[in-house]
């Protein structure tokens, strides 16, 4: 991930922590920041799988570092409605209750994350 710089990836690691904190996640999946689209039809996608073999894969270059934050907290959204059973296949992309609970969540995640600290309130700007 060198395309994101050091001090991205690092805020990008915490805020993972955090969100699956948050989120209570108990099978951890892969989250894979990736500087070409590689299959994304969208900035992003996750693949159920068993366990840790679930994958969040986000498009990252030239993107905000919020905007990247908040494809990540949506992704694991939907992976937290896998493990509560919530959810059986992939959403649709667009409305419908899943979409719109892991959109409301995403950007809840990404306030309070920005408001732990001064340092996370650049998450706008980066």
């Amino acid at each position: 991930m060198s395309f994101l710089g050091k001090h991205r990836k690092n805020m990008l690691d915490n805020f993972v922590k955090f969100s699956i904190q948050h989120l209570e996640i108990k099978n951890k999946p892969i989250v894979i920041i990736q500087p070409i689209r590689n299959g994304l039809q969208t900035m992003a996608s996750y693949a159920y799988g068993d366990g840790c073999d679930s994958v969040v894969r986000v498009y990252g270059k030239d993107r905000l570092l919020g905007d990247i934050m908040r494809s990540i907290a949506h992704e694991l959204v939907h992976h937290k409605q896998f493990e509560d059973n919530l959810l059986e296949q992939k959403p649709q992309d667009i409305g419908g209750e899943i979409e719109d609970n892991a959109n409301a969540i995403a950007g809840q995640i990404l306030k309070l994350f920005a408001n732990i600290n001064l340092d996370n309130k650049k998450i706008y700007e980066m």
